[in-house]
Protein backbone atom coordinates (compact mmCIF):
# COMPACT_ATOMS: atom_id res chain seq x y z
CA UNK A 1 0.00 0.00 0.00
CA UNK A 2 2.87 2.37 1.11
CA UNK A 3 4.35 1.89 -2.27
CA UNK A 4 1.21 2.29 -4.12
CA UNK A 5 0.79 5.73 -2.00
CA UNK A 6 4.64 6.57 -3.23
CA UNK A 7 4.35 5.65 -6.93
CA UNK A 8 0.80 7.33 -7.35
CA UNK A 9 2.46 10.63 -5.71
CA UNK A 10 5.80 10.37 -7.83
CA UNK A 11 3.38 10.21 -10.92
CA UNK A 12 2.03 13.55 -10.46
CA UNK A 13 4.42 15.20 -8.89
CA UNK A 14 6.11 14.05 -12.19
CA UNK A 15 3.66 15.86 -14.56
CA UNK A 16 3.99 18.85 -13.09
CA UNK A 17 6.64 21.52 -14.49
CA UNK A 18 9.76 22.74 -12.03
CA UNK A 19 9.20 26.67 -12.33
CA UNK A 20 5.36 25.86 -11.41
CA UNK A 21 6.07 24.10 -8.06
CA UNK A 22 8.74 26.94 -7.27
CA UNK A 23 6.55 29.80 -8.16
CA UNK A 24 3.22 27.83 -6.86
CA UNK A 25 2.76 30.29 -4.19
CA UNK A 26 -0.55 29.69 -3.36
CA UNK A 27 -1.27 26.09 -3.74
CA UNK A 28 -3.36 25.72 -6.65
CA UNK A 29 -0.66 22.98 -7.41
CA UNK A 30 -0.72 21.09 -4.52
CA UNK A 31 -4.36 20.58 -4.34
CA UNK A 32 -5.11 19.46 -7.82
CA UNK A 33 -2.49 16.48 -7.06
CA UNK A 34 -4.35 15.74 -3.68
CA UNK A 35 -7.41 15.95 -5.72
CA UNK A 36 -5.94 13.64 -8.66
CA UNK A 37 -4.90 11.48 -5.78
CA UNK A 38 -7.98 10.82 -3.81
CA UNK A 39 -9.99 10.71 -7.14
CA UNK A 40 -7.67 8.47 -9.44
CA UNK A 41 -8.43 11.25 -12.25
CA UNK A 42 -4.56 11.37 -13.74
CA UNK A 43 -0.97 9.33 -13.83
CA UNK A 44 -3.05 6.09 -14.72
CA UNK A 45 -1.41 5.80 -18.26
CA UNK A 46 2.44 6.59 -17.42
CA UNK A 47 2.11 4.53 -13.71
CA UNK A 48 4.32 2.06 -13.17
CA UNK A 49 2.87 -0.73 -10.86
CA UNK A 50 4.54 -3.52 -8.80
CA UNK A 51 2.90 -7.21 -8.19
CA UNK A 52 2.05 -6.04 -4.96
CA UNK A 53 0.30 -2.83 -5.59
CA UNK A 54 -1.91 -4.44 -8.16
CA UNK A 55 -2.85 -7.17 -5.73
CA UNK A 56 -3.67 -4.70 -2.90
CA UNK A 57 -5.56 -2.99 -5.31
CA UNK A 58 -7.92 -5.98 -6.92
CA UNK A 59 -8.11 -6.94 -2.60
CA UNK A 60 -9.26 -3.32 -2.18
CA UNK A 61 -11.54 -4.01 -5.19
CA UNK A 62 -13.23 -7.29 -3.83
CA UNK A 63 -13.79 -5.83 -0.52
CA UNK A 64 -15.55 -3.03 -2.64
CA UNK A 65 -17.42 -4.98 -4.15
CA UNK A 66 -18.63 -7.31 -1.48
CA UNK A 67 -19.87 -4.32 0.22
CA UNK A 68 -21.80 -2.91 -2.30
CA UNK A 69 -23.59 -6.08 -2.71
CA UNK A 70 -22.23 -6.88 -6.63
CA UNK A 71 -23.18 -2.99 -7.60
CA UNK A 72 -20.79 -0.94 -10.08
CA UNK A 73 -18.47 0.50 -7.50
CA UNK A 74 -18.24 4.36 -7.49
CA UNK A 75 -15.12 4.60 -6.61
CA UNK A 76 -11.96 4.64 -9.04
CA UNK A 77 -9.87 1.47 -8.67
CA UNK A 78 -6.89 4.06 -9.60
CA UNK A 79 -7.68 6.47 -6.48
CA UNK A 80 -6.37 6.34 -2.93
CA UNK A 81 -9.81 5.77 -1.93
CA UNK A 82 -9.90 2.20 -3.46
CA UNK A 83 -6.72 1.36 -0.89
CA UNK A 84 -9.20 3.29 2.06
CA UNK A 85 -6.96 6.54 2.16
CA UNK A 86 -7.83 10.12 1.78
CA UNK A 87 -5.39 12.70 1.46
CA UNK A 88 -5.96 15.01 2.99
CA UNK A 89 -3.22 17.72 2.32
CA UNK A 90 0.60 17.69 0.11
CA UNK A 91 2.97 19.75 0.87
CA UNK A 92 6.64 19.72 -1.14
CA UNK A 93 9.23 20.52 1.13
CA UNK A 94 12.49 19.92 -1.12
CA UNK A 95 12.71 19.63 -4.75
CA UNK A 96 15.96 17.04 -5.75
CA UNK A 97 16.74 17.97 -9.43
CA UNK A 98 19.26 15.99 -11.43
CA UNK A 99 22.50 17.38 -11.29
CA UNK A 100 23.56 18.41 -14.76
CA UNK A 101 19.46 20.54 -14.23
CA UNK A 102 20.82 22.08 -10.75
CA UNK A 103 24.17 23.10 -12.47
CA UNK A 104 21.96 24.61 -15.45
CA UNK A 105 19.76 26.41 -13.21
CA UNK A 106 22.54 27.94 -10.99
CA UNK A 107 25.10 28.81 -13.97
CA UNK A 108 21.66 30.49 -15.57
CA UNK A 109 21.39 32.47 -11.61
CA UNK A 110 24.83 33.47 -12.01
CA UNK A 111 24.69 34.56 -15.33
CA UNK A 112 21.53 36.78 -14.79
CA UNK A 113 23.70 38.39 -11.49
CA UNK A 114 26.42 38.69 -13.01
CA UNK A 115 24.84 40.58 -16.47
CA UNK A 116 23.26 43.09 -13.34
CA UNK A 117 26.56 43.47 -11.78
CA UNK A 118 27.85 44.35 -15.26
CA UNK A 119 25.35 46.97 -16.34
CA UNK A 120 25.11 48.23 -12.60
CA UNK A 121 28.93 49.12 -13.34
CA UNK A 122 28.79 50.30 -16.71
CA UNK A 123 25.68 52.64 -14.82
CA UNK A 124 28.25 53.75 -12.25
CA UNK A 125 30.83 54.36 -15.83
CA UNK A 126 28.66 56.33 -17.39
CA UNK A 127 27.55 58.77 -14.38
CA UNK A 128 31.49 58.92 -13.38
CA UNK A 129 32.40 59.98 -17.27
CA UNK A 130 29.25 62.92 -16.66
CA UNK A 131 30.45 63.91 -13.58
CA UNK A 132 34.33 64.44 -14.53
CA UNK A 133 33.13 65.84 -17.74
CA UNK A 134 31.13 68.29 -15.94
CA UNK A 135 34.25 69.12 -13.40
CA UNK A 136 36.69 69.74 -16.17
CA UNK A 137 34.08 71.90 -18.15
CA UNK A 138 33.86 74.01 -14.74
CA UNK A 139 37.77 74.26 -13.72
CA UNK A 140 37.95 75.24 -18.03
CA UNK A 141 35.49 78.06 -17.79
CA UNK A 142 36.61 79.30 -14.13
CA UNK A 143 40.10 79.54 -15.42
CA UNK A 144 39.06 81.47 -18.12
CA UNK A 145 37.45 83.89 -16.47
CA UNK A 146 40.03 84.58 -13.71
CA UNK A 147 42.01 84.68 -17.25
CA UNK A 148 39.61 86.86 -18.71
CA UNK A 149 38.98 89.07 -14.91
CA UNK A 150 43.15 88.80 -14.85
CA UNK A 151 43.61 90.38 -18.15
CA UNK A 152 41.15 93.62 -17.71
CA UNK A 153 42.29 94.33 -14.18
CA UNK A 154 46.15 94.45 -16.02
CA UNK A 155 44.96 96.90 -18.26
CA UNK A 156 42.87 99.13 -16.46
CA UNK A 157 46.07 98.78 -14.10
CA UNK A 158 48.58 99.81 -17.05
CA UNK A 159 46.00 102.36 -18.43
CA UNK A 160 45.83 104.07 -14.33
CA UNK A 161 49.22 104.02 -14.49
CA UNK A 162 49.86 105.80 -17.56
CA UNK A 163 47.50 108.21 -16.70
CA UNK A 164 49.34 108.83 -13.33
CA UNK A 165 52.66 109.09 -15.44
CA UNK A 166 50.86 111.70 -17.95
CA UNK A 167 49.62 113.70 -15.21
CA UNK A 168 52.81 113.71 -13.66
CA UNK A 169 54.95 114.50 -16.54
CA UNK A 170 52.69 117.03 -17.73
CA UNK A 171 53.69 119.19 -14.97
CA UNK A 172 57.48 119.26 -15.68
CA UNK A 173 58.31 118.49 -19.41
CA UNK A 174 61.48 118.40 -18.90
CA UNK A 175 61.93 116.25 -16.55
CA UNK A 176 59.56 114.01 -18.10
CA UNK A 177 62.09 114.44 -21.19
CA UNK A 178 65.26 113.51 -18.99
CA UNK A 179 63.30 110.19 -17.55
CA UNK A 180 62.09 108.84 -21.05
CA UNK A 181 66.05 109.47 -22.45
CA UNK A 182 67.62 107.45 -19.20
CA UNK A 183 65.17 104.99 -20.33
CA UNK A 184 65.88 105.03 -23.85
CA UNK A 185 69.89 105.20 -22.62
CA UNK A 186 69.31 101.64 -20.37
CA UNK A 187 67.40 100.28 -22.90
CA UNK A 188 70.08 101.21 -26.18
CA UNK A 189 73.00 99.51 -23.83
CA UNK A 190 72.18 96.89 -22.10
CA UNK A 191 74.35 94.32 -23.80
CA UNK A 192 78.30 94.35 -24.15
CA UNK A 193 78.00 94.14 -27.86
CA UNK A 194 75.82 96.72 -28.54
CA UNK A 195 77.16 99.54 -31.42
CA UNK A 196 75.54 102.84 -32.56
CA UNK A 197 76.50 104.92 -35.11
CA UNK A 198 75.10 108.32 -35.37
CA UNK A 199 76.31 112.16 -35.13
CA UNK A 200 77.81 113.43 -31.79
CA UNK A 201 75.58 116.24 -32.35
CA UNK A 202 72.73 113.96 -32.32
CA UNK A 203 69.81 114.80 -29.83
CA UNK A 204 69.77 111.70 -28.26
CA UNK A 205 73.14 112.82 -26.26
CA UNK A 206 72.30 116.26 -25.28
CA UNK A 207 71.36 114.92 -21.94
CA UNK A 208 75.21 113.07 -21.55
CA UNK A 209 76.55 116.51 -22.70
CA UNK A 210 78.44 119.36 -20.13
CA UNK A 211 75.28 121.65 -19.47
CA UNK A 212 75.25 124.79 -21.04
CA UNK A 213 73.72 128.23 -19.37
CA UNK A 214 71.18 127.83 -21.94
CA UNK A 215 70.04 124.95 -20.76
CA UNK A 216 70.64 125.09 -17.19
Amino acid sequence: MKRKFSDRLRSEIGRLDVKDIVTDSRGRLTLEVRDALNSGSAGTEDEVTTPAADNAIAEAAERVTAETKGKVPVINPNSMAALGIEVVDVRIKQINLPTEVSEAIYNRMRAEREAVARRHRSQGQEEAEKLRATADYEVTRTLAEAERQGRIMRGEGDAEAAKLFADAFSKDPDFYAFIRSLRAYENSFSGNQDVMVMSPDSDFFRYMKTPTSATR
